[in-house]
Protein backbone atom coordinates (compact mmCIF):
# COMPACT_ATOMS: atom_id res chain seq x y z
CA UNK A 1 0.00 0.00 0.00
CA UNK A 2 1.39 3.60 -0.88
CA UNK A 3 1.08 6.49 1.29
CA UNK A 4 -1.37 8.51 -1.13
CA UNK A 5 -4.13 5.61 -0.04
CA UNK A 6 -4.25 7.45 3.47
CA UNK A 7 -6.07 10.80 3.72
CA UNK A 8 -4.08 14.14 4.93
CA UNK A 9 -4.75 13.77 8.25
CA UNK A 10 -3.57 10.07 8.70
CA UNK A 11 -0.43 11.44 6.18
CA UNK A 12 0.68 14.23 8.95
CA UNK A 13 0.00 12.28 12.32
CA UNK A 14 2.42 9.02 10.82
CA UNK A 15 5.19 11.67 10.24
CA UNK A 16 5.00 13.09 13.25
CA UNK A 17 4.62 9.92 15.39
CA UNK A 18 7.56 8.17 13.61
CA UNK A 19 10.03 11.45 14.14
CA UNK A 20 9.05 10.57 17.98
CA UNK A 21 9.61 6.95 17.65
CA UNK A 22 13.37 7.32 17.43
CA UNK A 23 13.29 8.19 21.35
CA UNK A 24 11.35 4.75 21.94
CA UNK A 25 13.72 1.34 22.88
CA UNK A 26 11.10 -1.80 22.34
CA UNK A 27 12.19 -5.49 23.90
CA UNK A 28 10.19 -8.23 22.75
CA UNK A 29 8.57 -10.45 25.40
CA UNK A 30 7.51 -13.11 23.04
CA UNK A 31 3.26 -13.78 22.34
CA UNK A 32 3.16 -10.81 19.93
CA UNK A 33 3.92 -9.02 23.07
CA UNK A 34 6.69 -5.98 23.86
CA UNK A 35 8.34 -3.59 26.18
CA UNK A 36 8.87 -0.11 24.99
CA UNK A 37 10.56 2.32 27.02
CA UNK A 38 10.53 5.96 26.64
CA UNK A 39 12.74 7.58 29.30
CA UNK A 40 11.91 5.89 32.57
CA UNK A 41 8.30 5.13 31.33
CA UNK A 42 7.47 1.59 30.24
CA UNK A 43 4.71 0.94 28.03
CA UNK A 44 3.31 -2.75 27.19
CA UNK A 45 2.59 -3.00 23.20
CA UNK A 46 0.09 -5.47 21.72
CA UNK A 47 0.97 -5.40 18.18
CA UNK A 48 -1.80 -8.32 17.00
CA UNK A 49 -4.73 -7.00 19.30
CA UNK A 50 -2.97 -3.69 18.01
CA UNK A 51 -2.72 -1.78 21.65
CA UNK A 52 -0.50 0.51 23.76
CA UNK A 53 -0.56 1.27 27.54
CA UNK A 54 -0.46 5.03 26.34
CA UNK A 55 -4.21 4.26 24.72
CA UNK A 56 -3.34 6.83 21.65
CA UNK A 57 -3.48 3.77 19.47
CA UNK A 58 -6.77 2.68 20.63
CA UNK A 59 -8.25 6.17 20.82
CA UNK A 60 -6.92 7.34 16.99
CA UNK A 61 -6.59 4.49 15.18
CA UNK A 62 -3.22 4.98 14.12
CA UNK A 63 0.10 3.56 15.63
CA UNK A 64 1.32 5.74 18.27
CA UNK A 65 5.02 5.77 18.55
CA UNK A 66 5.55 3.11 21.16
CA UNK A 67 3.74 1.15 18.25
CA UNK A 68 5.52 2.24 16.04
CA UNK A 69 9.06 1.87 17.13
CA UNK A 70 8.04 -2.15 17.53
CA UNK A 71 6.54 -2.21 14.00
CA UNK A 72 9.83 -0.33 12.64
CA UNK A 73 12.11 -2.41 14.44
CA UNK A 74 9.80 -6.23 13.61
CA UNK A 75 10.41 -4.40 9.89
CA UNK A 76 7.05 -4.29 9.08
CA UNK A 77 4.62 -1.24 7.21
CA UNK A 78 3.41 1.09 9.79
CA UNK A 79 0.30 1.40 6.75
CA UNK A 80 -0.83 -1.93 7.36
CA UNK A 81 -1.54 -1.12 10.91
CA UNK A 82 -3.15 1.74 10.34
CA UNK A 83 -7.64 1.67 10.47
CA UNK A 84 -9.15 1.47 7.39
CA UNK A 85 -11.58 4.48 8.24
CA UNK A 86 -7.99 6.34 6.86
CA UNK A 87 -7.75 5.08 3.76
CA UNK A 88 -8.89 6.16 0.54
CA UNK A 89 -11.53 2.75 0.13
CA UNK A 90 -13.30 4.41 3.17
CA UNK A 91 -13.20 7.92 2.33
CA UNK A 92 -14.72 6.60 -1.26
CA UNK A 93 -17.31 4.86 0.10
CA UNK A 94 -18.44 7.63 2.54
CA UNK A 95 -19.08 9.71 -0.40
CA UNK A 96 -20.54 6.98 -3.04
CA UNK A 97 -23.61 8.26 -3.30
CA UNK A 98 -24.76 11.25 -4.32
CA UNK A 99 -25.39 14.38 -2.28
CA UNK A 100 -28.93 16.10 -2.15
CA UNK A 101 -28.82 19.68 -2.96
CA UNK A 102 -29.28 21.95 0.14
CA UNK A 103 -31.82 24.57 -0.44
CA UNK A 104 -31.27 28.38 0.14
CA UNK A 105 -32.55 29.93 3.62
CA UNK A 106 -35.51 31.50 2.19
CA UNK A 107 -37.06 28.42 0.79
CA UNK A 108 -37.15 26.78 4.36
CA UNK A 109 -40.14 25.70 5.78
CA UNK A 110 -41.59 28.49 8.51
CA UNK A 111 -42.92 27.29 11.53
CA UNK A 112 -44.88 29.07 14.62
CA UNK A 113 -42.40 28.02 17.45
CA UNK A 114 -41.50 30.42 20.33
CA UNK A 115 -38.12 31.56 20.02
CA UNK A 116 -35.71 29.88 22.63
CA UNK A 117 -33.53 32.53 24.09
CA UNK A 118 -30.62 31.28 26.21
CA UNK A 119 -30.93 31.66 30.12
CA UNK A 120 -31.13 35.08 31.92
CA UNK A 121 -27.60 35.48 34.08
CA UNK A 122 -28.21 36.41 37.43
CA UNK A 123 -25.70 38.94 39.46
CA UNK A 124 -24.81 37.58 42.29
CA UNK A 125 -23.87 40.21 45.73
CA UNK A 126 -20.80 41.42 46.49
CA UNK A 127 -18.22 42.98 44.04
CA UNK A 128 -17.35 40.26 41.54
CA UNK A 129 -13.58 38.71 41.68
CA UNK A 130 -10.70 39.87 39.52
CA UNK A 131 -8.84 36.33 39.46
CA UNK A 132 -10.54 33.61 38.60
CA UNK A 133 -10.67 30.43 40.84
CA UNK A 134 -8.02 27.73 39.84
CA UNK A 135 -8.89 24.13 40.16
CA UNK A 136 -7.91 21.44 42.84
CA UNK A 137 -5.36 19.98 40.58
CA UNK A 138 -4.10 22.95 39.42
CA UNK A 139 -0.79 24.75 40.12
CA UNK A 140 -0.76 28.10 42.57
CA UNK A 141 0.20 30.48 41.40
CA UNK A 142 4.16 31.85 42.74
CA UNK A 143 5.98 35.00 42.86
CA UNK A 144 8.12 36.05 39.72
CA UNK A 145 10.90 36.36 41.89
CA UNK A 146 11.58 34.11 44.99
CA UNK A 147 14.88 35.15 45.84
CA UNK A 148 15.24 39.09 47.16
CA UNK A 149 18.39 41.16 47.91
CA UNK A 150 18.86 44.01 49.30
CA UNK A 151 20.05 47.29 47.81
CA UNK A 152 22.33 48.15 50.09
CA UNK A 153 24.47 45.30 51.94
CA UNK A 154 24.07 43.22 48.93
CA UNK A 155 22.72 40.48 50.92
CA UNK A 156 19.83 37.83 49.82
CA UNK A 157 16.58 37.04 51.96
CA UNK A 158 15.80 40.76 52.63
CA UNK A 159 14.65 43.69 51.52
CA UNK A 160 16.48 47.58 52.15
CA UNK A 161 13.18 48.15 54.13
CA UNK A 162 13.63 45.46 56.70
CA UNK A 163 17.82 45.57 56.73
CA UNK A 164 19.56 45.49 60.07
CA UNK A 165 23.19 45.77 59.15
CA UNK A 166 25.60 48.53 60.37
CA UNK A 167 25.89 49.48 56.66
CA UNK A 168 22.41 49.63 55.96
CA UNK A 169 21.12 51.87 59.02
CA UNK A 170 24.06 54.36 59.74
CA UNK A 171 23.75 57.59 58.05
CA UNK A 172 25.52 60.76 58.32
CA UNK A 173 24.77 63.59 60.49
CA UNK A 174 22.47 66.37 58.81
CA UNK A 175 24.72 69.33 57.71
CA UNK A 176 24.06 72.57 59.91
CA UNK A 177 22.49 75.06 58.01
CA UNK A 178 24.30 78.32 57.42
CA UNK A 179 22.71 81.75 57.24
CA UNK A 180 24.56 83.35 54.23
CA UNK A 181 22.27 86.97 55.67
CA UNK A 182 24.94 89.72 56.43
CA UNK A 183 24.97 91.52 59.72
CA UNK A 184 25.62 95.38 59.84
CA UNK A 185 28.74 95.71 62.54
CA UNK A 186 29.62 99.19 64.06
CA UNK A 187 33.14 100.92 64.56
CA UNK A 188 33.83 98.39 67.17
CA UNK A 189 32.83 95.46 65.48
CA UNK A 190 29.94 95.30 67.63
CA UNK A 191 26.47 94.14 65.37
CA UNK A 192 23.99 96.84 64.73
CA UNK A 193 20.88 95.18 64.29
CA UNK A 194 17.94 95.96 66.33
CA UNK A 195 15.20 93.38 66.65
CA UNK A 196 12.16 93.80 64.98
CA UNK A 197 9.99 96.22 66.71
CA UNK A 198 6.88 94.90 68.82
CA UNK A 199 3.45 96.64 68.13
CA UNK A 200 2.23 97.89 71.45
CA UNK A 201 -1.62 97.67 72.22
CA UNK A 202 -3.29 100.79 71.98
CA UNK A 203 -5.06 101.41 74.97
CA UNK A 204 -9.01 102.20 75.22
CA UNK A 205 -9.41 106.09 76.38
Amino acid sequence: MEPQDLTDHAKVELELRTAESRFCYSTPCGGGEYEVREGHVKFPVKIDSRTCGCGVWQVSGIPCKHGLRVIYNQRLDPLDFVSHFFKGAAYKLAYAEHMHPMPDPTQWPEFNLPTINPPGIKRTAGRPPKQRKRGSMEAKKRKRHTSVKCSKCKKMGHNARTCKSDTGSSKAPPKQRVSTRKRKTGDDGASTSKAAPKWKKSKQA
